[in-house]
């Protein structure tokens, strides 16, 4: 199996058939970008996120844990919805924030919840009647 398709199977797993396909579309394309697309799919995916020693949703557990760090919200929220597709329980996301506070912060952790918000609310994962989820710590 070549590098792209280790990639393009892991990344199918991952993230599902319509997302793997654009990314290995994008990658294809010959345009701006499609280098690094590229790059993304041989080495992330395929090199790094088809090692043994972690399942997927504990690799997107570390991943969420970064994209906190570093205040990716929005990467934040693909890898939440990648560590719940693989079974990752939400309240060990929820753990995993209140582990990060004493080392990146209050700011860091609200700058993630709008978004760990809208996808409790949409995957319906939170019961509480009127839950509106929550804007930050304020």
């Amino acid at each position: 199996m070549t590098p792209r398709e280790k990639g393009n199977a892991a990344t199918r797993a991952l993230m599902g058939a319509a997302p793997s396909e654009r990314l290995a579309a994008a990658a294809a394309s010959n345009t701006f970008g499609a280098d690094i697309a590229g790059y993304a799919i041989d080495h992330v995916f395929g090199d790094i996120w088809t090692r043994d020693g972690l399942d997927q949703a504990r690799r997107s557990l570390i991943t969420m844990t970064v994209m906190v760090a570093l205040r990716q919200p929005h990467e934040f929220g693909l890898h939440m919805n990648f560590a719940l597709d693989h079974g990752m329980p939400l309240r060990e996301i929820e753990e995993a924030l209140i582990q990060m506070l004493p080392y990146v912060g209050f700011p860091a952790i609200s700058s993630v919840l709008p978004i760990a918000t809208t996808i409790i609310a949409e995957r319906g994962l939170d019961k509480t009647a009127g839950y509106a989820g929550h804007r930050g710590l304020l």
